[in-house]
């Protein structure tokens, strides 16, 4: 196995194709996570050696120890490599592991997800295959995602243009729609969680993205609301898809919208199965469930996984035989159901695995690694869904009566924790409550208010109506009941989505050309609200190029409306 740790580039792109063409094993490394948790994931499989930008080789060389050889890009380019009796392998690889991502675990410790070269081949044939748009498509997926690969592969192998940008670049809206724009991009993999704070940030010019023909969707269930149904239906020639499949199937479900914008329901199907794919629906006996009625979803075919690395026990609770077919089936622990079109829906799940930003989140995972901290007794995370937002909070048992303990706390999580793994909100309690039965009960846990619970500050009410307006829509954006005028966004709880989401609204509600760095100028919506009066009287007007509404007063009861608005 080989990593590859580094930025997005062309040196990255090439080596993974160069250790493709080797029949080597990819592991994809995201160059933003913690170092503490790449020595985790590093060690987890024993790996030889890593592809590394030079200043991530001087941080993990303090941390690894001799196994695994680190090798940046810098020496790599000052070498002398004779290449003549590098053979270029042609052998059957479809059993071998192709790649290797990591997802979050319930003990702690992040998985492994072998996949292997058959499941790989599959998805590219098929995404080939498919009818679509030739052109430009955009590496926008994290470099730990198996997205990624889907990105890559499907472009080269359709002989398309692949554009690279900056993680910067991806997280501003602003030079994101730039870049599609200028760079004609065709094709566009999003995020779900993106999609609303993307369409609301373009929906002031329909002409925008001309040649965008395509945008698939995957990560999470799919959400449609009215600013979704506005963009598309303002740009006729592009066509939303959903996806779906965990990490260990990659993409095993499609769903074309391809009927009116105006007629899409708020929760789309996940679709129906791929190609070299099959999809059951299974009560808890592995027993076939009733047409009509939800089962667990599980999934067999080519698409499969090898399993979990090092982790016999994990592979063989979610890999399983079918009792009837005795084919290999995958437990996905999604709950759906299989309407009268012959489409799955997704309902849920049953057990405490969350999608937070895309991502897959087990909260046992971050209670472990609190827990390690040594500065709590115990605690429990719980998920909070508010409008789009997922928040994560963390209630916390702890004799140590320092006030600052979830600042203490949340310090030594975003060492060892990607940021979307970390929690919004912390709460001290004296217990965690139980169910006479002596199971949590999460109804009795009391309301939190932002990173700072213990020690927060006096809520100081707005003043004037584009305060309030400005407060109302953070609050909205961040999952809060409410925010106050001189609150800072960061600790509120936002993060780098729900940021996102903010400036998107603000710049289609208050006609100003807001970027995301403003909110980091001026964290507060006071502040916030005083630069954004200082733009508009040192212009005069309202950017009439970004909503043709002269003035934000006339959209003011839009605004005061804005919890309540259909979201999807």
């Amino acid at each position: 196995m080989i990593g590859v740790l580094m930025e997005k580039s062309v040196d990255y792109i090439v080596s993974i194709l160069a250790i493709h063409l080797l029949g080597r094993t990819v592991v994809p490394l995201d160059s933003s996570y913690p170092v503490e948790r790449l020595r985790k994931m590093i060690t987890s499989i024993d790996l030889s050696l890593c592809l590394v930008n030079q200043q991530r080789s001087i941080e993990l060389s303090r941390m690894l120890d001799e196994h695994t050889h680190l090798l940046s890009m810098e020496e790599l380019g000052a070498m002398s490599v004779r290449t003549s009796g590098i053979k270029i392998t042609s052998e059957a690889l479809d059993e071998s592991p192709a790649y290797v991502v990591f997802t979050s675990g319930t003990t702690g410790q992040p998985k492994p997800v072998m996949v292997p070269y058959l499941s790989l081949s599959t998805l590219i044939d098929w995404m080939v295959e498919v009818p679509g748009p030739s052109g430009t498509t955009l590496l926008y997926a994290a470099q730990g995602f198996d997205v990624s690969f889907q990105e890559i592969y499907s472009a080269l192998c359709r002989g398309d243009r692949l554009l690279v940008i900056t993680d910067r670049q991806k997280k501003d809206l602003h030079e994101l729609t730039r870049q599609l724009a200028s760079r004609a991009v065709t094709r566009l993999f999003l995020p779900t969680s993106m999609l609303i704070p993307f369409v609301t940030f373009n929906l002031h010019d329909a002409q925008a993205l001309a040649d965008l023909r395509e945008v698939i969707c995957a990560g999470e269930q799919l959400k449609i609301t009215d600013a979704v149904r506005q963009w598309f239906k303002t740009h006729p020639q592009c066509r939303l898809i959903n996806h779906y499949g965990p990490a260990e199937t990659h993409v095993v479900m499609e769903h074309r919208l391809d009927s009116e914008p105006h007629g899409w329901p708020d929760l789309p199907p996940i679709g129906q199965v791929t190609l070299a794919s099959k999809a059951y629906l299974l009560g808890d006996q592995l027993q076939p469930v009733e047409p009509g009625t939800v089962g667990q979803l599980y999934i067999a075919g080519r698409s499969l996984a090898l399993g979990y690395y090092g982790m016999q026990m994990q592979t063989a609770e979610r890999f399983v035989t079918h009792p009837q077919t005795h084919e290999r089936i995958y437990n996905t622990g999604d709950i759906c159901v299989l309407n009268e079109q012959g489409l799955f829906e997704y309902k849920g799940r049953r057990d405490r695995q969350y999608k937070v930003r895309g991502y897959r989140v087990e909260l046992k995972e971050i209670e472990a690694t609190a827990i390690d901290s040594g500065l709590l007794d115990d605690c429990l995370v719980v998920a909070r869904q508010s409008g789009l937002t997922t928040s994560l909070i963390m209630y916390f048992t702890a004799q140590d009566s320092d006030q600052d303990i979830s600042l203490s706390l949340h310090g030594y999580l975003v060492e060892r924790l990607p940021d979307y793994m970390l929690p919004s909100f912390y709460k001290k309690i004296v217990a965690i409550p139980l169910t006479p039965n002596g199971k949590t009960d999460v109804d009795k846990l009391p309301q939190v208010g932002g990173l700072r619970s213990e020690v927060s500050s006096r809520y100081i009410a707005p003043q004037g109506e584009l305060e309030t307006t400005l407060c109302v829509l953070a609050a909205s954006c961040f999952g809060l009941d409410r925010i106050g005028a001189n609150d800072n966004f960061i600790e509120a709880g936002a993060n780098s989505i729900t940021l996102v989401t903010l400036v998107a609204e603000l710049r289609y509600l208050l006609a100003h050309d807001f970027r995301q760095t403003d909110l980091f100028e001026y964290p507060t919506p006071r502040l916030l609200c005083r630069f954004y009066q200082r733009s508009i009287s040192a212009t005069g007007e309202i950017d009439p190029t970004i909503a043709p509404v002269s003035s934000w007063k006339l959209r003011a009861a839009v605004i005061h409306g804005f919890q309540g608005r259909k979201r999807g």
